[in-house]
């Protein structure tokens, strides 16, 4: 066990000299001595999974800054940092000199995946446990569809089916191989190699996961769901959120003494047992400071904040009011100082909610929303609605939706990227009015400067 941690500590440096744009004989040099170290049991390959470090935080959020869930006031905003400001105002050279975490943190997540694969695949007829190994695969082909959904957000235009075939997607590395230089696929086939992923995964995985930091069958189909929803395919997002769901699915009442509203974290946390039955898999999102709950940076959008009713319980329960009188997000899902960036019942209900309402099933949609609210206004004061047009319905789910995960990971961003705005997106800094409208390239984040070096693909039109 001791050789084996040795292994992961040289992996991860090795994965953070490369994403941090080292140069790639720098990774070979150590490359040469892992062979002796290298994970060769179940044990090994599920340690490597089981970093919580690696595949349960980290995930990415910088997206949200560019959005109209949020705004920062100048002073805030002259504090903030560098990649932040930069975010904030939708400059052309977001990352500039400095490490691109939002690029490189997912690529390092999908290398271990790569040696967790490669050494399955070296185990395969040795006469092991297949069911654990079955597991171990599930987990890791879930682990590498996740990150490359999340890349997919930022560095890749938005899933259009006429285009998919030659918009630039993204390197699709299934070697854990840093030498190898792998050249961008188009937005269809990284989609496609998502979905292939998801699905073996699922064939894998098992119905319960020992932990809510693995997957299990819930959590791979919630993923699809969130991928196919990207596709705007909602027949299938309908169905893969559902299967999710199950029969009876986990609701959290806001009501319950679960919540604990005096207290610094709402919410309560994952690891507490059966505390929040909406998670389905956990992991928290990257922690940058602007919109980091403990530090209190950004106010929310006074629209947003507004169109809370006075009986619904996220009003203060997701917020609070600072010095100044202005609206705070400050009610992580995580249970702790980090914005919740997992998969949980919430999401996949008005994922569910929102494809039904889509797809001619606008009443059903209904009552899903309606679940949901039920659990989240003052015990007696919901009506829940009936009788509205398909329009209404779509609009209300949608509205819904913004409400309840204004600050999960980066789903806004993620939002508006598929269904764009109809007016543009404003902020503000330094007597200067910044915009992004529909049909921006900055909708696409770009690549890593020394990513194009190394690999000479091309990058993103900004």
């Amino acid at each position: 066990m001791e050789k084996f941690m040795q292994y992961l500590i040289v992996l991860i440096a090795a994965c953070l000299g490369l994403a941090s744009c080292q140069k790639q004989n720098e990774w070979l040099d150590v490359k040469r001595n892992l062979s002796d170290v290298s994970p060769k049991t179940l044990a090994d390959l599920q340690a490597v999974l089981d970093n919580s470090n690696s595949f349960n935080t980290g995930y990415p959020m910088l997206g949200l800054l560019g959005t109209d869930n949020l705004y920062l006031t100048e002073k805030n905003l002259s504090a903030a940092g560098q990649i932040e400001r930069n975010a904030y105002l939708w400059v052309k050279d977001i990352f500039q000199t400095s490490s691109a975490v939002e690029f490189a943190t997912p690529y390092i997540r999908i290398s271990a995946v790569n040696v967790v694969l490669e050494g399955l695949d070296n185990l395969k007829s040795a006469g092991i446990d297949q069911q654990r190994w079955n597991n171990i695969r599930g987990q890791a082909l879930f682990h590498r569809a996740f990150a490359y959904y999340g890349l997919s957000q930022l560095f890749c235009k938005s899933y259009q089916q006429a285009t998919a075939a030659s918009d630039q997607g993204l390197q699709l590395r299934n070697s854990s191989d840093p030498n190898l230089v792998v050249k961008r696929s188009s937005v269809a086939q990284t989609y496609e190699f998502m979905l292939g992923d998801l699905k073996q995964a699922i064939e894998l995985l098992p119905q319960t996961p020992a932990h809510l930091t693995r997957p299990g069958k819930a959590a791979a189909r919630g993923l699809l769901a969130k991928v196919y929803l990207a596709m705007k395919d909602y027949e299938n997002a309908a169905r893969y959120s559902s299967e999710a769901l199950g029969e009876n699915p986990g609701m959290l009442d806001f009501n319950s003494s679960a919540i604990k509203p005096k207290e610094p974290f709402v919410f309560p946390a994952y690891s507490v047992p059966h505390q929040n039955p909406e998670i389905v898999f956990y992991a928290n999102a990257q922690s940058w400071a602007s919109i980091w709950p403990v530090y209190g940076v950004a106010n929310v959008d006074s629209v947003l904040y507004a169109s809370y009713a006075s009986t619904d319980l996220r009003k203060s329960l997701f917020f609070k009011i600072d010095a100044k009188g202005l609206p705070q997000f400050t009610g992580s899902y995580s249970g702790t100082y980090y914005n919740f960036g997992g998969i949980a019942t919430n999401e996949l209900t008005l994922i569910f909610a929102e494809s039904l309402a889509r797809t001619g099933n606008a009443e059903r949609g209904l009552a899903k929303l309606n679940t949901l609210l039920l659990a989240r206004f003052k015990k007696g004061s919901f009506k829940p609605y009936s009788h509205l047009s398909d329009q209404h319905t779509l609009d209300l789910i949608l509205s819904e939706r913004r409400k309840e995960l204004a600050f999960t990971g980066q789903l806004r961003w993620e939002d508006l990227r598929r269904m764009p705005p109809v007016s543009p997106i404003v902020h503000f800094f330094e007597g200067k009015r910044f915009e992004l409208a529909t049909g921006d390239p900055k909708w696409v984040f770009p690549l890593p400067d020394q990513e194009i070096v190394l690999s000479a693909v091309e990058q993103n039109p900004r």
